[in-house]
């Protein structure tokens, strides 16, 4: 995916949303996306899921003390690492925990045909290449079963990012911050394109999804990313913005996060 993988120990827990509630809890605690994510997982009701690229491992921690078989696989060796850490500790007072994590090299799942009720891939697709995110969802629908769901997470839309920020730009401007026009520059690092190589937008989700045969793909977005609290510091501005939004109401502009759900 990366000739020199970028995601390091020091990635995962200092760059990596939600690493302050990660090390703060041990994994138990999911910040607001991945709580966000997991409510998702729950509502498919699987017996059996994916955490494609587990990251750190605790939406797959919180999945497993969810009495369901969970599964986190990632091409990173530290991310395996802190993940087995979390398990490890957890499994003390959860010995019946089914939990596993697994170091892939690449695109291919070590997993028998029609194995998982439910795949997620969290904050992935951004950081594949276009020829990787179909290798990577080609063996997906192998391995789900027959009606299984596919769960995708990115942020941020590219649409939002290139053009909605300018919105908030505006606003700023207008309330006296000196905004730099080129907001991008300004995110914090885990944002930045050293990771996200490969920003997404609803469309482009949707047409990877029915490529690699998916079907009833439903998409939702979710609007005011916490970066945006990084750039204008304060509610009354989030609250202009949802007031305009009343008025011009294009979730592509407003919205950072898109999640989409699809069947086999």
């Amino acid at each position: 995916m990366h000739d020199i993988n970028p995601y390091t120990r020091d990635y995962f827990l200092n760059e990596c949303e939600g690493y302050k509630t990660f090390l703060s809890s041990k994994g138990l605690k999911l910040s607001r996306r991945l709580l966000k994510i997991y409510q998702k997982v729950i509502e498919l009701k699987p017996k059996r899921v994916l955490d494609f690229g587990c990251g750190r491992g605790e939406l797959a921690l919180n999945l497993g003390l969810s009495w369901i078989e969970t599964y986190g696989v990632d091409i990173s060796d530290d991310a395996i690492f802190i993940s087995n850490e979390i398990k490890n500790y957890w499994i003390k007072t959860n010995p019946d925990l089914k939990l596993n994590f697994i170091k892939i090299g690449g695109n291919k799942l070590p997993f028998e045909d029609n194995f998982f009720d439910t795949v997620v891939m969290s904050d992935v697709i951004e950081h594949l290449r276009d020829d990787e995110i179909l290798k990577v969802l080609s063996e997906i629908i192998r391995v789900l079963k027959k009606n299984g769901n596919i769960l995708i997470h990115t942020s941020p839309n590219k649409i939002f990012i290139n053009f909605g920020l300018k919105i908030y730009w505006i606003v700023g401007f207008l309330d006296g911050i000196k905004l730099q026009f080129s907001m991008k520059d300004k995110l914090p690092d885990g944002l930045k394109d050293k990771y996200h190589i490969n920003e997404q937008t609803s469309f482009s989700i949707k047409r990877y999804l029915k490529k690699s045969g998916f079907r009833n793909i439903q998409i939702e977005f979710w609007k005011n990313p916490h970066y945006v609290y990084y750039f204008l510091k304060d509610d009354k501005y989030i609250k202009k913005l949802n007031f305009i939004y009343k008025f011009l109401p294009i979730k592509h502009l407003f919205f950072a996060d898109i999640f989409a759900i699809g069947k086999k």
